[in-house]
């Protein structure tokens, strides 16, 4: 067994024991100790410290003594993981199945013996039918190694939506690197038994919705071409609305997951959020109809920002869910731990000034540890806060995005060193309270302004890091 091998065969342990794939760290400390080496040398691979990897090592020989019934530490993982490896391939059959415990690991053989054409599949009489794997089409989603749940856990949040309450739409916003592809990604293993179908696909390149249409009809419905209505001698039909037909139908007739990422590309820039570019308005009737036509299958979108259509029929007791991600909160803690910063006492300052966000605590924690071999409080010691090549170009794409009295109430709020309230913001701003207000709750469906409880008012703010942004742009 080879150290990809061994990665792999943990991977899937842990895996089955805790709904979790090993993540980079646990990957280092596997392939280290298998080559035998001493966490000193493991730390310095991976640029941490030496503490943390033995912290991570002792909590990850932990799951695998539970899952495999006998105490595995540094010492005994590769004898142990090798006569595992052993007791497996000789329990093999067309499946490799072995019990450990309460916790069945199940891999599938590098080369399995062909069935006789037209002969129905053999079933083990103990086997349940319910547990039959769904079809999967994950050719967009990301690979998505680490994996940082939020504090009051997104991830609970949507499997109860979508298990208990049959939620038929949901939409995950937020900006770039607050993880919604990662909540979705990491949703998928915890739900994909309750669906016969399960379909990822971005929507980064603009695409038609005539394009998406088919190229989900051709999956769900297992057919390609797929069994038109409406058309005729098997040519998919050019019409939307039969097209659609086609959709709901099949998102009745099975179990259907379906996840559409990078949602704001089809959405335009230089206008309030949610407005659809030009020729895409008719991606609005296909939520519109998932949202609202009783079925047993479910949407998610990932977005930048919801479009503007899901807000008119989504309340409390709807089969649509909008979630906003902002930032993970004291869960980035273990973040600037993976990457070996110190001065934890300061942690929390430097969590709440990136807001949390996962993408721009891993830039900042590099620029930390190049410039300041670590030290956060240095790092913090220096006025205004850092954006940095890499997470300039990001808070662009972002601003770019505005419209007109977005940007004007954006700048206004850039200018205040403390928050202001409603009134002192339209007081310093052109245009109409209709505009503001329409302004204000844009920005706030952007996750671009942060409304604060004071006293018997709201006041209004925008993050550090955004406000250092808008203050350069003005420049």
């Amino acid at each position: 067994m080879d150290v990809q091998e061994l990665l792999r065969l943990a991977d899937g342990l842990a895996f089955a024991k805790t709904g979790k794939r090993l993540d980079d760290l646990q990957q280092a400390v596997v392939r280290g100790t298998w080559q035998g080496k001493r966490y000193s040398e493991i730390s310095k691979e991976v640029h941490c410290t030496e503490r943390h990897i033995r912290n991570v090592a002792s909590k990850l020989w932990q799951i695998l003594s539970k899952i495999l019934e006998e105490d595995v530490n540094k010492s005994n993982f590769r004898s142990t993981m090798e006569r595992y490896e052993i007791s497996k391939i000789s329990n093999s059959g067309n499946f490799n199945l072995v019990h450990k415990g309460n916790i069945n690991v199940c891999t599938e053989n590098s080369h399995p013996p062909k069935a006789p054409q037209h002969s129905p599949p053999t079933q083990n009489p103990n086997e349940d039918n319910t547990e039959q794997k769904p079809r999967l089409d994950l050719r967009d989603a990301p690979d998505v190694r680490t994996f940082y749940n939020y504090a009051n856990s997104p991830l609970t949040t949507l499997e109860n939506s979508i298990a208990h309450q049959n939620s038929r739409l949901l939409t995950i916003t937020g900006m770039t690197g607050t993880g919604k592809s990662a909540i979705a990604r990491n949703l998928i293993p915890q739900i994909q038994t309750q669906f016969d179908r399960i379909i990822w696909r971005s929507l980064r390149t603009s695409p038609p919705l005539e394009t998406t249409l088919k190229t989900l009809i051709q999956f769900l419905s297992n057919q390609n071409p797929p069994l038109p209505r409406g058309g005729e001698g098997g040519v998919f039909p050019a019409n939307t609305d039969d097209q659609l037909s086609i959709l709901i139908e099949t998102l009745r007739e099975n179990r259907c997951l379906i996840i559409l990422d990078d949602v704001q590309q089809i959405l335009s820039s230089g206008q309030l959020a949610g407005h659809y570019k030009p020729g895409y308005e008719n991606y609005g009737t296909l939520f519109k109809l998932i949202g609202e036509i009783p079925h047993n299958s479910c949407l998610i979108l990932n977005s930048w920002e919801p479009p503007s259509d899901i807000l008119t029929f989504t309340d409390d007791n709807s089969a649509v869910c909008l979630l906003q991600l902002t930032g993970l909160g004291e869960a980035a803690t273990e973040i600037l731990r993976e990457k070996g910063l110190l001065d934890e006492e300061y942690w929390p300052e430097l969590i709440e000034l990136y807001q949390g966000n996962p993408l721009w605590l891993k830039l900042v924690a590099q620029t930390i540890n190049n410039l300041f071999n670590g030290r956060v409080s240095q790092y913090l010691s220096y006025q205004p806060v850092f954006l940095g090549d890499e997470l300039t170009p990001i808070l662009q794409q972002h601003y770019q995005r505005l419209s007109e009295i977005e940007k004007q109430v954006i700048s206004q709020l850039s200018n205040e060193s403390e928050p202001v309230s409603f009134t002192q913001l339209m007081a310093k701003c052109q245009g109409s309270q209709g505009e503001l207000f329409k302004a204000i709750q844009s920005l706030d469906r952007r996750g671009m302004i942060e409304k604060l409880s004071c006293e018997t008012e709201t006041v209004l703010t925008i993050p550090p890091v955004l406000k250092q942004y808008v203050k350069m742009v003005g420049e």
